[in-house]
């Protein structure tokens, strides 16, 4: 038997958080009796079942420099004493050295290093250095797109017989949730009024305040409110909230946070289009769920979603462009055949991202690292 370790360390509930469980879980659920699993974790951590009931490396409670510390002296002997053959990390704070072979999912690109991620110093130094030099050291590479693939093998100069691009999928409850299925009697934002949507944690990268200026250019042709859906920066909140404000549209405004599944799914379901124009995407949760929701999409032409959504979604290339996101943006919710065409497009697109697809594909590299002589 041959045991495995599961980073799953993650701090607040988000995107990446559901998909570390959804994959992680997948996998146990997949691996059969010859791999044993424990997981490496934070105590106050609420994992799902799954993760929860497995053996656990706890991480200490600590400022996030002395954690990077931890990492390096603390953390590769705690697994030698487990018996660990094998280390994934899902997120970027596993250690540069350690006594096994290591496995990375890469969900993005931080390196701090352009005006898409301004970071301040600390988070610039750590990801442009110490996370590009983790993943240079790693024995394999699991990039959730092949954007991503592309940067690891081209800027990290990563040999590309160590990277396997495996895409985050769809949980299946989105799989197979359908409209006619869901409460439609109560509109979860309590409105009389159609809207749309953004999802993903309300910060400049993910550019929601994009949306509000481009909905209020156009606040006079159509009658869609928007919903934020995402935990939010106060600093950039307040910037949107301003916006909204100014252009007229602040009562068309709905701040509903982070909510669950089934509070997602509610959201989607009532919604007329979601629109997700971030500055950059490694691989985008929720555009894949909006897709299995049957929502159209209008997106950003940056990072994966092109990769990930091709013809269910209308883009533009610019994030700044807020008369040609007010454009799309009109064309998309006056035109209910164009609605359809793409609602269809995006169901078929979202069939193909499956959660044990990607846990079969990883686990194939498990099986290779673990069996190599």
């Amino acid at each position: 038997m041959k045991t495995v370790a599961l980073d799953v360390r993650f701090r607040v509930p988000s995107g990446s958080s559901i998909a570390i469980q959804n994959l992680s879980v997948c996998m146990v659920k997949q691996a059969g009796p010859e791999v044993r699993f424990i997981t490496v974790r934070y105590q106050e951590q609420d994992l799902a079942p799954e993760l929860d009931a497995l053996q656990a490396v706890v991480v200490p409670k600590m400022p996030a420099p002395l954690e990077v510390i931890w990492n390096e002296v603390r953390l590769p002997g705690l697994l030698a004493r487990q018996g660990v053959d094998l280390y994934h990390a899902s997120k970027q704070c596993a250690p540069l050295r350690l006594r096994c072979p290591s496995v990375h999912t890469v969900d993005a690109i931080k390196r701090g290093s352009t005006d898409v991620l301004p970071l301040p110093l600390g988070p610039k130094i750590y990801f442009g250095w110490h996370v590009c030099n983790m993943y240079k050291r790693s024995d394999h590479l699991l990039p959730v797109s092949q954007h991503v693939g592309d940067f690891l093998a081209n800027d990290l100069k990563v040999d590309p017989s160590r990277i396997t691009v495996v895409h985050n999928g769809v949980h299946g409850k989105f799989l197979e949730s359908e409209r006619a299925d869901t409460d439609q009697a109560v509109n979860p934002l309590g409105i009389d009024a159609p809207f749309i949507v953004c999802v993903g944690s309300v910060i400049p990268l993910k550019n929601q305040l994009a949306v509000v200026e481009a909905l209020a250019k156009i606040a006079d042709r159509v009658p869609h409110h928007l919903a934020i859906l995402g935990r939010e920066d106060p600093a950039y909140a307040k910037k949107i909230q301003d916006a909204a404000q100014t252009g007229g549209i602040k009562d068309r405004l709905h701040w509903v946070g982070f909510v669950d599944a089934e509070g997602l799914m509610r959201h989607l379901h009532h919604a007329e289009a979601m629109v997700h124009v971030s500055r950059t995407e490694g691989f985008c949760l929720a555009t894949g769920e909006a897709m299995a929701c049957g929502l159209p999409l209008v997106l950003t032409d940056r990072g994966a979603l092109r990769e990930q959504c091709d013809d269910a979604a209308r883009y533009i290339d610019d994030p700044d462009d807020h008369d040609a996101l007010a454009e799309q943006l009109l064309c998309l919710l006056t035109d209910p055949d164009l609605r359809e065409t793409m609602r269809q497009r995006g169901l078929k697109r979202a069939a193909n991202l499956s959660w044990p697809e990607a846990a079969r594909k990883t686990l194939e590299v498990y099986h290779r690292l673990l069996h190599r002589t």
